[in-house]
């Protein structure tokens, strides 16, 4: 339907009649002599004219400077209409019959362009001004339902135009889309009359946006789930059969019986709009295109729900597949989705993370010799050594298969390894154990995302081979990126790779793989000429992927009139200049808008002369992981555990025995410790009970730590507390190994401390 009102306005803006039929003296005129090829409007006179949009005022002139009336405006504005103004008569006591005029400004009226004025007048022959020109032409691109893409370069605002005046929020739409662009001064001089040159420059810009409108608008694939029993789906462990078909304007129609489909997500699946997975009985590819590279039974379906532009991931995974130093990122497509004949909204059809041929490049399978690949994910639960492990501080998903315990306990011993070579800064060292092309590319891009879960969720990494190289990514799940997050709504300062305290620790939203590479200066001058390649292939993703989403809003909008959640706070968190946003087009403008002011600010960040040399980061800060000696081993035929290995005496114990515990402990995890009195309340003692006397560690080798201040604050309220009270401190723990100093890094642990029990009561979970 789009697509045919686009040709009716192509085909009226062809018109060969004159403009303004009640100017009889317009010529044909091919040039003009009041129109010098130099002055600013002359290629927009020529165009208008060619389009046969505009027509001279006889004897060779355009008049540039001659005004527009009322009445010609709206008589424009009906014929790029393309539909026929026939109305004999107008609600206005100065529109008499039978003048040229009366049918278009009837059809504007009834269209609620025009209301006229408090005295009941249109006032058709009076000079158009500037204000009434924009809000005219806005309301006609809004009631026909035209697309407006925003220009990059469009002037950022007019100095002259408060937010108050009655043209304001009209005018604004034009602004962005860079129809209107005022003065050198800043200024739109909104009381000033149009002339002809603003009209003919106005018109050309217009047509230019419908053609680009054109260009771009294209109707997005439709999938249609059927579930064998009629019902919802309604668990994300139990699979129910469902029929799948996806029919798209590139001529893809997939038919598929007998597939499999539950819900996925931790956070996404407590929402009403669900993201699901879909299994296939056979390897399927439903990729457009070229990108059609693999077949596989899983695919997911993304809701987006927490992202009220709905494109924040799909922009990023094409950000990451045009960069290139990643070797594998999720194919994704925005679709439409139905299921049981329901309209469900938008959804991102997108590839499974996991590691099989096409996908994650990792050699799984029942060998010896296996990959594995690895999610930091604090959701991570289950069989510890089996679905998850815990490793300096973050746990591990496995999401790969493998044939025992033993396994997994090499890789995390060469993980733990690969972490401590790069803190101790050996580049020869660390290139053998590190793929660097996509931990820079990784880096860069998470530099760029600003996705609030950088270091603690949703971070792929994977070993190819038994104590191989670790190769970083790929990308997933960025619905707290591009200022989507309270916490990181800002466009300027470091983020991925920064932020790390004094004792060793990386605050919450840098990642601590990024933050230990970044201390090195070689690295930090390959992020640097890295930026310099990448950063114009991400502006032009940016454009690439967004001009189609404005040219086909009305689709994207569609899904909140089904999910009416643009002002709601889904899932917490949600920055409230965003929660301010009226469509799903402002926030897709949102997002643009900080994107391109990210860039730009890492633009200036590694343009600097002094990136590589004054970084604000020291190297002794960095801690190391509890993970014996750094010594890499060359066997790359299967995983083996060292020799320094000592299972159950390793510091890492204290941590995996807390995520032990059963998931309904998980967020609220106690140790409970009493010392007597608030003087013996010291890591020494502290460290006796819970390493020594709970779990058998030798103290003389192994300490705690906390933080000083936190310490502070828990030993001052216990000093004051009475016999038999207790109290709950939260302290943020690591573990010391006093031989070598190496330190682990720090773990939020909820402490109960308690006056005057018994010995046996020392500790307990």
């Amino acid at each position: 339907m789009k697509k045919r009102i686009i040709s009716a306005i192509l085909a009226a803006a062809l018109f060969t009649a004159a403009l303004f039929a009640s100017v009889p003296v317009f010529g044909e005129e091919t040039s003009f002599s009041d129109v010098s090829p130099d002055a600013w409007y002359a290629p927009y006179v020529t165009a208008v004219f060619e389009k046969g949009i505009m027509r001279g005022k006889g004897a060779g002139r355009f008049d540039p400077e001659g005004s527009v009336t009322r009445a010609e405006f709206v008589t424009v504005l009906s014929r790029l209409s393309g539909e026929e103004a026939t109305g004999s008569s107008a609600p206005f006591s100065d529109v008499p019959r039978g003048a040229w005029f009366v049918p278009y400004v009837a059809w504007a009226a009834e269209r609620s362009l025009v209301s006229g004025y408090p005295d009941g007048t249109f006032r058709p022959d009076a000079e158009i001004e500037r204000c009434e020109m924009a809000a005219l032409l806005s309301r006609f691109i809004a009631k026909m339902g035209y697309p407006l893409i925003p220009d990059p370069d469009a002037v950022k605002s007019f100095s002259d135009v408060k937010g108050s005046e009655w043209y304001a929020g009209e005018l604004e739409s034009l602004r962005v889309s860079g129809l209107l662009t005022g003065d050198a001064g800043g200024n739109f001089a909104p009381s000033a009359t149009a002339t002809r040159a603003e009209a003919a420059t106005l018109f050309t810009r217009f047509a230019a946006m419908i053609d680009e409108g054109k260009e771009y608008a294209r109707e997005l694939p439709v999938i249609r789930l059927n579930t064998e029993t009629g019902r919802d789906v309604e668990s994300k462990e139990e699979y129910i059969l469902t029929s799948f078909s996806l029919t798209a304007p590139d001529g893809r129609n997939i038919e598929r019986e007998e597939v499999n489909i539950r819900g996925r997500g931790n956070t996404a699946w407590r929402v009403d709009k669900k993201s699901y997975k879909l299994k296939f009985p056979s390897k399927i590819c439903l990729t457009e295109g070229s990108e059609c590279t693999t077949k596989a039974k899983d695919w997911t379906l993304i809701a987006c729900h927490f992202d009220r532009s709905l494109i924040r991931n799909h922009v990023g995974y094409k950000m990451a597949r045009a960069v290139g130093g990643i070797e594998w990122t999720p194919y994704s497509e925005m679709v439409e989705l139905y299921l049981n004949g329901e309209y469900r909204g938008i959804y991102m059809l997108a590839e499974q993370v996991e590691a099989k041929k096409g996908r994650v490049p990792v050699s799984d399978g029942e060998e010896e010799n296996i990959g594995f690949l690895l999610e930091i994910d604090f959701w991570s639960s289950g069989q510890y050594y089996v679905d998850y492990f815990k490793s300096m501080g973050h746990k591990y998903t496995i999401k790969t298969d493998f044939l025992n315990e033993d396994q997994v306990v090499a890789m995390k011993c060469h993980l733990e390894t690969v972490y401590n070579v790069i803190c101790e800064g050996d580049r020869e060292k660390i290139e053998a154990c590190v793929d660097l092309p996509s931990a820079v590319d990784m880096y860069l891009l998470n530099e760029v995302y600003r996705e609030t879960d950088v270091g603690t969720g949703s971070v792929y990494m994977y070993f190819k081979e038994p104590h191989g190289k670790l190769f970083f990514g790929p990308v997933w799940d960025l619905d707290g990126s591009f200022g989507n997050n309270a916490a990181q709504t800002s466009t300027k300062g470091m983020f991925a790779g920064h932020k790390i305290s004094a004792s060793g620790v990386y605050s919450g939203d840098s990642n601590m793989w990024y933050a230990a590479l970044m201390t090195n200066d070689w690295f930090r001058q390959m992020a640097k000429e890295r930026w310099a390649e990448i950063r114009g292939v991400l502006l032009d993703v940016l454009e690439r992927e967004l001009k189609p989403v404005y040219a086909n809003i009305s689709v994207y909008e569609k899904n909140f009139e089904k999910w009416p959640i643009l002002h709601t706070d889904v899932g917490g968190g949600a920055p409230p200049k965003v929660l301010k946003l009226n469509s799903c087009y402002e926030n897709v403008r949102y997002v643009e808008d900080w994107a391109r002011e990210r860039i730009a600010w890492l633009d200036s960040l590694y343009g600097r002369d002094d990136f590589v040399e004054n970084y604000p980061a020291d190297r002794s800060k960095i801690g190391t992981a509890p993970a014996g000696p750094t010594v890499l081993s060359d066997d790359h035929t299967k995983w083996t555990v060292p020799d320094w290995y000592e299972r159950d005496k390793i510091v890492q114990m204290y941590l995996d025995r807390i995520y032990d515990l059963p998931e309904e402990y998980l967020e609220d995890t106690r140790i409970f410790v009493t010392l007597g009195a608030r003087v013996t309340m010291t890591p020494e003692n502290i460290s006796k009970v819970v390493l020594g006397e709970y779990l058998g560690i030798d103290t003389g080798r192994y300490q705690m730590f906390f933080d000083e201040d936190e310490l502070e604050g828990v030993r001052n309220s216990y000093g004051g507390l009475g016999s038999g009270q207790k109290m709950i401190g939260v302290l943020s723990v690591g573990i010391r190994d006093v031989v070598t100093g190496e330190e682990s890094t720090c773990e939020r642990v909820i402490f109960t401390f308690m006056k005057d029990l018994k010995l046996n009561g020392k500790f307990g979970v």
